[in-house]
């Protein structure tokens, strides 16, 4: 049996083990972060929202965040529902989507929110965290834009 690895491979082979590293130390710490606002007293005057970004790892923030985030927030964002079952929504610039092949990508910023049955924000539940966890690891893709990855969601 041959395991010898071309050059290009291993290179491969590394990159990946970084990106994984990197994604379980965003993800290990989210969730640290998530867990100290679920032992919080319910009531809780805070609301917990979760952005994600090209530069910017999945990570837990307030509510009054989410402007410095994605400035167009609760203004012109247009949304996308994760799942069918939950009050979870995707809020993005849409003047951020690239159109390739009759696909769009989202190439900015998203501020993950749910709601109450009166359309108010609260905060995301530990299920919920789970739930943009799984569907940005389905539907985040890599596209090349001038010589660099650039981290999308397909939003189709």
């Amino acid at each position: 049996m041959n395991t010898t690895i071309d050059f290009k491979t291993a290179k491969t082979i590394e990159n990946m083990s970084r990106k994984i590293d990197g994604m379980e130390r965003a993800i290990s710490g989210f969730f640290n972060k998530m867990s100290d606002i679920a032992e919080r007293k319910h009531g809780d005057p805070q609301v917990y929202l979760a952005a994600v970004g090209p530069a910017r790892d999945l990570s837990a923030i307030l509510l009054e965040e989410a402007p410095g985030i994605l400035p167009c927030f609760d203004e012109t964002d247009d949304t996308f529902g994760i799942s069918k079952e939950l009050p979870v929504a995707g809020c993005y610039n849409p003047k951020q989507v690239l159109e390739l092949s009759g696909k769009r990508y989202l190439t900015g910023p998203v501020v993950f929110v749910r709601f109450n049955m009166e359309g108010e924000y609260v905060s995301l539940t530990m299920g919920d965290l789970h739930c943009i966890q799984e569907y940005l690891e389905q539907h985040s893709t890599a596209l090349m834009a001038d010589g660099k990855n650039l981290n999308c969601i397909c939003l189709d």
